[in-house]
């Protein structure tokens, strides 16, 4: 192992494109174990899969890795450059992701604002940190050990890994694609459910309109007394929008759940209220099995 370490290693514009490729893929399963194990386990105290992806893999933490092995060799080579180095291109690539999916999204997925040093709630100090210090250990200490991986494989079989490998990703993109795709179009039917409401029942004095919650619950108290045929169907309706939230949200909020939509504001805290009472429900179900 110390033979490995101490190996003068190349500098990543000289490997083929299919090792970048697969040092792009275990970057990223690194960066979701360490999402699973930091925020998961140890602040939620529970697994919850991280990243956008079905796939175990976050690819900002791929994209990150690849940039700090684009460093100079020097740098890689000393513990404190590494460090800063690491520090500034990770909290970089992490705020230019930030910043791209919410102008392509309309949605904030992570906001770090609660953070007493952050910057623009896109990073935070904290973080900034963690990255140098996950950048340095990968440059002193994994990347050798993953040049010596690497070369393990022949150029064949390392196209076949990479190829295959692409293809599993290929299919994973398209399927969240399909899913935030539903998943702003459950948001959107929301939003638009709660102006109908507004519009129907304004003027009706048991009708509360202060929040979409309100809204909801004020309708189905209105069916249940009078069983006027509006007012179930449109119970009906909510019932069925519950559904599809269930489905194409709740993965969402529980992996961000800080998220902010600017588009559909209303929608999503209203979805992460019921996510909430769903989450209390079953753990409350899961209390009374355990007391029987």
């Amino acid at each position: 192992m110390l033979e490995i370490l101490n190996t003068e290693m190349p500098s990543i514009f000289t490997l083929p494109l299919a090792q970048v490729f697969l040092l792009f893929i275990i970057f990223s399963f690194v960066g979701w174990i360490s999402e699973v194990f930091y925020v998961g386990v140890f602040h939620e105290h529970k697994f919850v899969n991280r990243g956008m992806l079905h796939g175990p893999i976050c690819p900002v933490y791929g994209f990150g890795g690849l940039v700090i092995f684009c460093q100079p060799l020097f740098i890689l080579d000393s513990w404190i450059f590494s460090f800063i180095g690491s520090m500034i291109l990770c909290s970089a690539v992490e705020y230019l992701a930030s910043y791209v999916l919410e102008k392509t999204l309309h949605t904030t997925w992570w906001d770090y604002s609660h953070y007493k040093f952050h910057l623009n709630g896109r990073i935070c100090l904290l973080n900034s940190t963690l990255f140098g210090l996950m950048g340095m250990a990968g440059a002193k200490i994994l990347r050798p050990i993953l040049y010596w991986l690497l070369c393990l494989l022949n150029q064949r079989q390392t196209e076949l890994v990479s190829v295959g490998l692409a293809l599993v990703l290929l299919i994973d993109l398209i399927t969240t694609i399909n899913r935030l795709v539903n998943f702003r179009t459950v948001m959107a039917r929301i939003k638009d459910f709660g102006e109908e409401l507004k519009v129907r029942f304004a003027e009706e004095t048991w009708f509360n309109g202060e929040s979409f919650e309100t809204m909801f619950a004020s309708v189905r108290l209105h069916a249940e007394e009078t069983k006027d045929k509006v007012s179930v169907a449109l119970v009906e309706k909510m019932d069925h929008l519950a559904e599809h939230r269930q489905k194409y949200i709740n993965t969402f909020i529980a992996k961000f759940p800080t998220m902010k939509s600017k588009l559909h504001s209303d929608s999503l805290e209203y979805a992460k209220l019921k996510f909430k009472v769903a989450v209390a429900e079953k753990k409350s179900r899961i209390k009374e099995k355990l007391a029987r």
